[in-house]
């Protein structure tokens, strides 16, 4: 059966104005370019080869990373394509639409709010633009290593991208080739002191935003008691000027792994088997 892939946005409902940090020192390491770009533009970076050669009006896709190639090829009379930072649940296979991020716990007080930083990893798409400005998605290629894991139980779970962030308090330097930042809200609702380290985000609710430094998103996470959160996706960039990312939604060749009865509801996930 072919896989469907359906380009969305979040809802406008939940976009806000854009954040006001400024971006980061610069560093000596390498910066990737995201954007559009004629077939005649080719990519060599971090053993990444990448470009569109013309075979007699018809073009020949090639694309190299460290061994792992893919060809194709693309009739077209527009020659435009597109690269920009899409969600990491695309490869090596769709798996799953949850990611979870494990980071070093956090305690917050009571009835408080706080703000943290935490780096994500990124895939990166290349998408066909027609004269119509009607766009594919013809290839997918990441730096990262794709981890996988269970959040919760056998019975009672689901299978999760996996990732190990620090915490900041800043936005940080990141390789915008291989890492996000997802600035994290966290809401203690609660009474009591509450202890956080870890977020298990839908994929409907990671709204990418990038530019020529950066990729970024944000969420909320709501804690309602000591061992459960709803966390949700904010559709909103860090700062001005950050171009918003196509996202993709893979129909899951076998049905999504979870098993946790009323835990997702629209991009709202519920974490009610533990935060920690």
């Amino acid at each position: 059966m072919p896989i469907s892939r359906i380009y969305n946005t979040a809802s406008a409902a939940r976009r806000k104005q854009a954040l006001s940090y400024s971006k980061g020192e610069s560093h000596s390491g390498p910066v990737f370019t995201y954007g559009k770009f004629n077939f005649d533009y080719s990519i060599n970076f971090q053993g990444l080869k990448l470009g569109f050669n013309d075979k007699n009006g018809m073009y020949h896709y090639k694309r190299d990373i460290i061994g792992w190639k893919h060809e194709a090829h693309v009739a077209s009379q527009n020659g435009i394509f597109y690269l920009q930072p899409i969600e990491p649940l695309n490869l090596p296979d769709n798996v799953t639409d949850f990611i979870e991020i494990k980071f070093k716990e956090i305690t917050l007080e009571p009835k408080s709010t706080t703000v943290v930083f935490l780096t994500i990893p990124i895939e990166i798409g290349v998408f066909l633009e027609a004269k119509t400005g009607e766009r594919t998605l013809l290839d997918i290629v990441t730096f990262c290593h794709p981890k996988f894991s269970l959040y919760g139980s056998a019975s009672r779970g689901v299978i999760t991208r996996y990732y190990e962030s620090q915490v900041y308090a800043l936005p940080p330097t990141v390789r915008n080739y291989q890492e996000g930042l997802l600035r994290l809200e966290i809401e203690n609702d609660t009474e009591e002191w509450a202890t956080v380290g870890r977020v298990v985000l839908y994929q409907k609710g990671l709204n990418l935003y990038y530019d020529e430094s950066a990729v970024s998103a944000c969420a909320k996470m709501v804690i309602r008691t000591h061992d459960v959160a709803d966390v949700y996706g904010i559709d909103q960039p860090i700062r001005e000027d950050m171009i918003q990312c196509l996202q993709i939604f893979e129909s899951r060749r076998t049905t999504p792994f979870c098993n946790i009865e009323g835990a997702l509801l629209d991009s709202t996930f519920t974490m009610d088997m533990g935060m920690r």
